[in-house]
């Protein structure tokens, strides 16, 4: 993995993490400590539960980097799958800047939302065994901050470098996650959104740059 793939993956999932990340995994991480509150060590609780949830993005990481095995035979079908992904990276990194229906479209994807319902049905929501449950269940939240890594470890050559691009997107939002509180009282509002806009235009320029090689390729 390049130095620019590397900075790539670190930029967009820390700007983020501040604002994207915290409206849509923070909230519920806030909600389960909440019906937790007679735990002993709230720090604890969620630090398993985020656990869980890096664990969650890796194992799909792999399923994702497998199930695109198959366009790595030969230079022409790996430069249509790079040329297909950056493509819809661009379009993700527009739907997350202007959040209309698009987004809506890309993030109600049925195949994530049916696995987190059969997880979450069958737990209860106390204790370290749910931390460990929902913070699983919540990898599979469909999410179009999900969606671009995903995408970026499909074009990666090989399984463990797809599970390395998911465990560095998961640590990367981690500190964010881990101390909400903190965080957002220091940052104001309109810092998010600009953190926010930078990492959806880096999504897009990657997307730009991920088609290119991808166009090379097939030529």
């Amino acid at each position: 993995m390049s130095h620019i793939d590397f900075l790539t993956l670190i930029s967009v999932a820390f700007l983020n993490s501040f604002s994207h990340c915290y409206a849509m995994c923070g909230g519920l991480n806030l909600a389960f400590l909440k019906l937790n509150a007679s735990f002993k060590f709230p720090f604890l609780l969620s630090l398993v539960y985020h656990i869980f949830r890096i664990f969650g993005y890796v194992l799909l990481g792999v399923l994702f980097s497998l199930f695109s095995l198959g366009f790595k035979f030969s230079s022409f079908a790996q430069g249509i799958l790079f040329f297909m992904l950056g493509i819809f990276m661009i379009i993700l990194g527009f739907a997350l800047i202007f959040r209309g229906k698009l987004l809506k479209f890309i993030e109600e994807l049925s195949f994530f939302s049916q696995i987190q319902r059969k997880i979450l049905s069958k737990f209860t929501l106390k204790g370290l065994k749910s931390a460990c449950i929902l913070g699983f269940a919540n990898a599979f939240m469909p999410c179009g901050l999900v969606y671009f890594f995903l995408a970026f470890a499909m074009s990666r050559t090989n399984a463990f470098e797809a599970a390395l691009i998911m465990l560095v997107f998961g640590l990367s939002t981690l500190p964010a996650l881990l101390f909400l509180s903190k965080f957002f009282t220091f940052l104001h509002q309109n810092l998010q959104k600009i953190y926010t806009f930078l990492a959806d235009l880096i999504i897009i320029f990657y997307g730009l740059y991920l088609s290119f090689k991808g166009f090379l390729l097939t030529n």
